[in-house]
């Protein structure tokens, strides 16, 4: 026998039991009325920590179908933390299409939704919105780190002229787990590993993690942590210089061979 689902909110024996659940669930969604438009904020939490918001308006006067759309709200979260416009609409445009949203430059939309369509394309406008700026920061940071390697391949190749220079090159360390580097340079004395981060924890702890398992090995190699600005990282900068030396990349070449061939 099917079990009845009842509503705590509606139901009479249990409508204004639980005040706090009761408050909480009618909070999850509000909306305001903006110049012709509703703006509806959804329990859903962007990169930025704002919640997504979509805006909904009748396309015509019979309020028979209605526009759903984020309203450059995306792009906002994206400009307002610096990533790449260029490639959020890259993004946007691919995404919209699987959503079966349009993209149009600055919004993404939902066009012609009939009422008994509209409470699937409010959330689901709410998901591509969380989904496009989170791809648009992974791919932006990603981006950036593909960049800074190539800065540091080509200061490698200009500081260790004769040397053997491995980029992504594989170690093992004390724990046996092998870890890719961005460079490895083999010299007279040993060997160097070169890895580049930034500022994003999850950089940050994996360098680390690298450097200092490498460290424990029985002829540990010497570590070269790299990244553009030192002052960007913070305090988890101590981090990284207890197991390995940091320079940032526009050191100069002949600095980057002294340090490295150091005893």
């Amino acid at each position: 026998m099917a079990t009845q689902t009842l509503s705590f909110l509606t139901h009479s024996d249990n409508s204004g039991r639980y005040l706090a659940l009761d408050e909480a669930v009618r909070s999850m969604v509000s909306s305001t009325f903006v110049q012709g438009r509703f703006r509806i904020e959804m329990p859903l939490v962007m990169p930025s920590g704002s919640v997504a918001t979509v805006t909904v308006w009748p396309e015509d006067s019979s309020g028979e179908t209605f526009m759903v759309t984020d309203d450059g709200a995306s792009l906002f979260e994206v400009v307002s933390g610096a990533f790449n416009e260029n490639l959020f609409a890259r993004v946007a445009k691919e995404l919209s299409a699987r959503y079966g949203a349009t993209f149009d430059g600055c919004a993404m939309l939902y066009l012609r939704v009939s009422s008994g369509r509209l409470r699937g394309a409010i959330i689901a406008m709410a998901n591509l919105m969380k989904e496009v700026v989170g791809e648009t920061i992974h791919r932006s940071i990603n981006q950036k780190a593909r960049q800074i390697d190539l800065e540091l391949w080509d200061k490698l190749g200009r500081a260790f002229v004769g040397y053997q220079v491995e980029r992504r090159a594989h170690l093992s360390g004390e724990s046996t787990a092998t870890h890719e580097f961005c460079a490895v340079l083999t010299t007279e004395s040993g060997l160097v590993a070169f890895d580049t981060f930034n500022a994003q924890g999850n950089s940050i702890n994996s360098v680390y993690v690298k450097m200092a398992d490498i460290g424990r090995s029985e002829a540990p190699p010497k570590g070269i942590a790299v990244t553009r600005r030192m002052a960007d990282i913070g305090p988890k900068l101590n981090l990284i210089t207890s197991v390995s030396q940091v320079v940032e990349i526009d050191i100069q070449p002949q600095d980057l061979q002294r340090l490295a061939l150091a005893a």
